[in-house]
């Protein structure tokens, strides 16, 4: 199994250069970071961490072509494989939480298929002319900098025509919220089948599955921390709600604690949902459900967030449990 790091915009300034390079001793294979409204920027804390890192790819994951145009995206992006020496990778997705700024959600997959086309066109060093429906380069559209290196572009969805786009057109698909599989699984067949009808090779399209992760070696303090995690995503998942049948109540809860500030109704969310999409718990809690993930044939697996109520030490506790499974061969 391979292991990657997706970062949150929420932690001081100075902790995600010695992240970044403890995550590279303990061989985790990316260091990304979520790209997310009213949290850090990305592009400056990925310069932070290409310069405290030597071996890791580094990206943003995902970052979102209708908050930010494509070109302006393809320019961080060229910026940062030229620092990181060619490491950068790029997950992009349709975005989010458009409700803090007063936007109904713009995005169509169709936009983020042309946002895609842009970025490669401008970071490759071919520039325009690109004449899409939502997005358009000029022919004299070009990047005068970076690599020319073809970055790999992974797509952030949950939906099954996102998958089949991720199969198709993309270095892969990263598929937050899963920790456990089934919904995976389903949405895999959709992914191998767009890479199917795309007439590529098996395995040449990445399928990463991704959790949100608050561990600690207390486990009862890492599942309290996990309710408050994730409360803020909840609202959000859409149709892996109805997949799995997440009570509207628990989601009504998370919603009143996360906008309204009624934190006493975190403890309504269920431990069956914390443990549908977080690694929520201690050592033992991160052996199993890796454990579970490589049951179902998934190979590559990223932990999100701020990792616990010690980031660093929950760093550790992750490299532990990877160290424990490694050691049963």
């Amino acid at each position: 199994m391979r292991y990657l790091l997706q970062l949150h915009g929420n932690l001081p300034i100075d902790a995600y250069p010695a992240l970044a390079a403890r995550a590279e001793e303990l061989g985790f294979e990316d260091v990304t970071l979520h790209d997310v409204l009213m949290r850090r920027p990305v592009w400056p804390v990925l310069c932070d961490i290409a310069r405290a890192t030597s071996r890791v790819q580094v990206g943003p994951n995902v970052t979102h072509p209708y908050l930010t145009h494509p070109a302006q995206i393809a320019a961080n992006l060229a910026h940062l494989d030229e620092l990181s020496g060619g490491r950068a990778v790029l997950g992009i997705g349709r975005g989010s939480m458009y409700d803090l700024v007063g936007q109904a959600n713009p995005a169509t997959l169709a936009g983020v298929r042309e946002a895609i086309d842009v970025i490669r066109a401008l970071v490759g060093g071919q520039g325009g002319p690109y004449p899409g429906e939502v997005f358009r380069l000029e022919p004299v559209a070009r990047l005068r900098f970076g690599t020319g290196r073809e970055v790999p572009v992974y797509l952030g969805a949950h939906g099954p025509k996102g998958a089949r786009l991720a199969g198709a057109h993309c270095a892969g698909l990263r598929l937050a919220a899963q920790w456990e599989p089934s919904y995976a699984v389903m949405l895999r067949e959709h992914f191998l089948a767009g890479a199917k009808d795309a007439g590529r090779p098996h395995g040449e399209a990445d399928f990463v599955v991704e959790n949100w992760t608050f561990v600690h070696p207390d486990r009862e303090l890492a599942r309290r921390g996990a309710r408050k995690v994730l409360a803020t995503f909840l609202p959000h998942l859409g149709p892996l709600l109805s997949f799995h049948q997440v009570p509207e109540a628990e989601v009504e809860a998370a919603r009143a604690a996360v906008y309204r500030g009624e934190t006493g109704r975190l403890a309504e969310i269920s431990d069956r949902t914390l443990d549908l999409f977080m690694a929520a718990g201690d050592l033992g809690d991160l052996v199993s459900g890796l454990d579970r993930l490589a049951g179902a044939g998934f190979e590559a697996v990223s932990f999100s967030g701020e990792l616990g109520p010690d980031t660093a030490l929950a760093l550790d506790l992750i490299g532990e449990a990877i160290a424990k499974r490694a050691s049963r061969g």
